[in-house]
């Protein structure tokens, strides 16, 4: 019995790997015109559909088949399908003999490139990319030395293409795309399961720069942050390359926040907590991914950025590049770039200097797109995108939402001109409770309480400090200790999620919501939020003492464990989470940080890590929102008004309501039946 159906299965595979030979044939041909590849495309991906549910379903199939399928199949297509495995793909699109493309069930768009007999690197890559000082990231893409061998197949990132090569493969792979007068239209061909390619994919293709997937949100109000199959999404003409309609201009184009900012930067290069500076970016994030170019082969590996006009040292590349935001830590990176450049007088620099910056500085997003960190980074949130499963929820029906007030009691969290922050962020989560509790079908848990006022909400501008806050544990703890207070909140969290799921509560519909206000160098202003990255969080921890098992809600579970599935779970619902917020400030007219307002990890003091209040926390959808910089003085002074708290507070519920919202799916049928 075990050998006939071995048997049966061997001449499955096999027959499957005839089939897709056949496809190899028939798109690779140079004989065949370009609509006549693609039915031949289809056409052989429906035989070979038939043919495998012929070998499977049937019971038993006569030894010619297993003789066939494995000695013939094997002897004709061995060589084409050595060099070309064909990985199951959406669509296959060839624009010459040279030039393949297939869009992969990843939605990820691999190009390969068959090289002409006697090729050099150089010369491929003068062909594809059109630069052939390309040549040696194409050899270091393929693990490659300097000679090309013409025998092999040669795998090209899809940014590094010609232009036309990439507006060509993306015609053919995305038929029912166009360009139209307000940018490029894109209609979403999602076929794995019910998601399609995502915004951060579809920013990569016609931007450039995954990052600029927010400005594509932002430009299709109706979007969701998942795509299905047959959503139109309009990629503004602002935010295009070359390829696809837009224009480069300068020695950085595609354009960045330099070209449309309002305020510009001065001379300022370092500035202490409280001094005034100007602000660091415009009022809207970067359009594009600054270029960059590389020299590995130096001492101290550095990348290169070419100042734009109205550009300063500090906010253009030590905060923007780097990710420091702390007064120290940019003035400390300040420093070294100055070093590094020999720079004089920073106040002097032209318009296109070109600031050398140590790689090691680098964010992961800046690196070189072959980087190991990078492509970990990358994989990373591709795999958390995917494992995110949103439940919906019209008008937060059996939502369960867990605030946390930052701070509190003796721990009065960062203070600048007598604002404290425990004082303001427990305003803003107490409005933000009454909200929630008026207007929807939350329900809603805090984890700290103010013995003298309890919840209630005072009706003043500037607020009275308050130190009397305890965290509601059993028994309570009064905030003495800053790191007890942080460790018993998740203890306590993660007993309110447990029994939220007992209830009956899906786990996709309990959010936990850290609020705070931050303390960064002065130039910055604006809302940022802080998810649980999947590479800070996987593990088993635990706080041991009796200060800690003396609560019952320790007691219940001292131990968390995050798998690696559950990491990329919480990281790609967080995400989401953080930026239907970030994007409701927005909305609001709210100020949010200039560049990166969701960050999966805080830098400081050339360390990276998650706060604890969300990195051992179980809930997985959870963010550390920071509402302001009371280290900027305008900031500051908004805090101190109950209308801007106000402001905030309707803010986060809009952003929680639209991360749950079903208008998504109602919106999605409408296009879907105008599409056909």
């Amino acid at each position: 019995m075990v050998a006939s159906f071995s048997t049966i299965a061997l001449a499955s595979r096999s027959s499957a790997a005839f089939s897709m030979s056949w496809i190899t044939f028939a798109i690779g041909s140079p004989f065949l015109h370009a609509t006549k590849r693609r039915i031949a495309i289809v056409t052989a991906r429906r035989m070979e559909r038939s043919y495998l549910d012929r070998v499977y379903n049937f019971p038993v199939r006569k030894w010619w088949v297993w003789w066939f399928c494995n000695l013939g199949a094997a002897a004709v297509f061995a060589a084409p399908l050595a060099q070309s495995p064909i990985a199951p793909a959406i669509a296959i699109a060839q624009v010459s003999s040279e030039v393949r493309a297939a869009l992969t069930r990843e939605y990820e768009i691999e190009v390969t490139v068959r090289p002409h007999s006697g090729d050099a690197w150089t010369r491929l890559a003068k062909r594809i990319t059109g630069d052939a000082s390309n040549w040696e990231d194409l050899a270091s893409f393929n693990q490659a030395d300097d000679k090309l061998d013409s025998e092999h197949t040669v795998r090209v990132p899809f940014v590094m293409l010609r232009a036309n090569l990439q507006r060509d493969l993306i015609r053919i792979l995305f038929p029912l795309d166009k360009a139209t007068p307000d940018g490029w239209q894109h209609v979403v061909v999602g076929s794995r399961g019910i998601e399609g390619e995502s915004l951060w994919k579809l920013a990569e293709w016609f931007t450039g720069d995954g990052a600029n997937y927010s400005l594509i949100r932002k430009a299709n109000p109706n979007q969701g942050l998942s795509t299905h199959k047959g959503d139109v999404i309009l990629i503004p003409q602002r935010l295009l390359t070359a390829a696809f309609g837009g224009s480069s201009e300068g020695e950085n184009a595609p354009k960045t926040a330099a070209d449309v900012r309002k305020a510009q930067d001065d001379s300022a290069q370092r500035a202490t907590a409280d001094e005034d500076v100007p602000e660091a970016a415009a009022s809207v994030v970067p359009l594009a991914s600054p270029a960059l170019t590389y020299e590995r082969s130096a001492a101290e590996p550095y990348a290169v950025y070419r100042l734009q006009r109205g550009e300063a040292l500090y906010s253009s590349v030590a905060i923007r590049f780097t990710g420091r935001v702390y007064s120290k830590d940019v003035g400390d990176v300040l420093d070294r770039i100055v070093k590094f450049n020999e720079i004089e007088d920073v106040a002097k620099l032209p318009v296109s200097f070109a600031v050398k910056i140590p790689m090691d500085l680098l964010l992961p997003e800046y690196l070189p797109q072959d980087d190991p960190e990078r492509v970990a980074r990358e994989t990373t949130r591709r795999e958390s995108a995917l494992a995110a499963r949103r439940a919906r929820a019209t008008g937060l029906a059996g939502v369960h939402v867990i605030l946390d007030a930052g701070h509190g009691g003796r721990d009065v969290g960062t203070e600048h001109e007598d604002v404290w922050e425990s004082t303001y962020v427990y305003d803003v989560a107490c409005r933000l409770k009454r909200i929630l509790e008026n207007k929807s079908g939350a329900r809603v848990s805090m984890t700290t309480k103010s013995k003298g006022n309890g919840y209630t909400i005072l009706d003043k501008n500037v607020l009275p400090g308050a130190n009397d806050h305890f965290v509601r544990t059993t028994p309570e703890y009064l905030l003495d200790d800053a790191i007890v207070g942080v460790n018993l909140r998740w203890y306590l969290a993660n007993s309110m999620f447990r029994r939220a799921m007992k209830s009956g509560v899906p786990k996709e519909k309990v959010i936990f919501l850290s609020i705070h206000a931050d303390s960064l160098h002065p130039s910055l202003r604006g809302a940022m939020a802080y998810i649980p990255g999947a590479g800070f969080t996987t593990g088993t921890f635990q706080k041991k003492g009796e200060i800690y098992l003396a609560r019952e809600e320790v007691r219940e579970q001292p131990t968390v464990t995050h798998s690696r599935d559950e990491a990329l779970a919480a990281e790609g619902l967080s995400r989401d989470l953080a930026e239907s917020v970030i994007a409701s400030f927005e909305d609001k007219g709210l100020r949010v940080h200039p560049f990166e307002p969701v960050r999966d990890n805080v830098v400081r003091r050339g360390h990276e890590w998650v706060p604890a209040v969300i990195k051992y926390n179980e809930v997985p959808t959870r963010l550390l929102l920071e509402i302001c910089n009371l280290g900027n003085p305008k900031d500051r002074d908004l805090v101190t008004t109950k209308k801007y708290r106000q402001q905030v507070a309707d803010a986060i519920y809009r952003g929680i309501a639209d991360f749950y919202s079903a208008h998504d799916d109602a919106r999605r049928t409408v296009v879907a039946s105008g599409s056909k």
